[in-house]
């Protein structure tokens, strides 16, 4: 199982029975090998996204046999619990911040009169074709809208190194790894057939719908092989 390249994790909210219904979480790992296959590793039902929880989700994968060796780099939404397990578990590897969790939260702290165009200005950072230039378009960014929106520039300063972590890799690459958009689209898929269902789930029947899900998805990852470039 220790052969995967990158790391992509994220939650989803769900709601299950137990003593009435309540909202859960359900926490999925996907990995990518060297090759571009992908696996969805691990889909484990939690109470929220606590450090507690995660750090239950990756011991589990480490102890099936994903040491991290080969893992190159760990691209997460920066829930804070999360990173402290990663810390915990997978020490010293690189974590490339989702920028696309990070613009929309940029986003939420804009003036509505100001939104569209200054986020626009802030998406261009991560068009750059370098870190060198996109630490620049940041520089410019910061410099036009400090005064203006101070809470949403702090927001992305303080995170920035971490979302651009992405360009010490191959550039075919960048638009892949710098989001979790690879579990979005296996969210959907999972929304897609439980939403039919007309009630929650307990716990034990969430879990086992999700592995039969993750099972199924991985199988049409596996058929036919996919070519890890920006096209695929």
């Amino acid at each position: 199982m220790d052969e995967y390249r990158f790391l992509f994790l994220d939650g989803i909210s769900q709601k299950v029975r137990e003593i009435g219904v309540k909202k859960g979480v359900l926490l999925c790992a996907i990995g990518i090998k060297h090759d571009g296959t992908k696996e969805i590793l691990n889909a484990r039902l939690a109470d929220a996204e606590s450090e507690k929880d995660w750090t239950a989700c990756l011991m589990d994968m480490k102890t099936r046999g994903l040491l991290g060796k080969k893992l190159e780099l760990i691209t997460t939404d920066g829930a804070a619990g999360l990173i402290s397990a990663i810390k915990s578990v997978y020490p010293f590897k690189k974590r490339q911040r989702c920028i696309a969790h990070k613009l929309r939260n940029v986003a939420s702290k804009l003036k509505r009169a100001n939104q569209a165009i200054c986020l626009a200005g802030a998406k261009l950072i991560f068009a750059a074709s370098s870190r060198t230039e996109a630490i620049r378009r940041f520089k410019e960014w910061k410099e036009k809208w400090a005064a203006y929106e101070e809470s949403a520039v702090r927001s992305l300063e303080k995170d920035l190194y971490e979302c651009l972590d992405y360009y010490d890799f191959e550039k075919c690459l960048w638009k892949k790894i710098r989001t979790t958009n690879v579990i979005e689209r296996s969210f959907r898929e999972i929304r897609r057939r439980t939403r039919p269902m007309s009630i929650a789930l307990s716990p034990d029947s969430t879990e086992r719908l999700y592995a039969g899900i993750s099972k199924g998805l991985n199988r049409n990852y596996q058929l036919p092989p996919v070519e890890f470039t920006h096209n695929s």
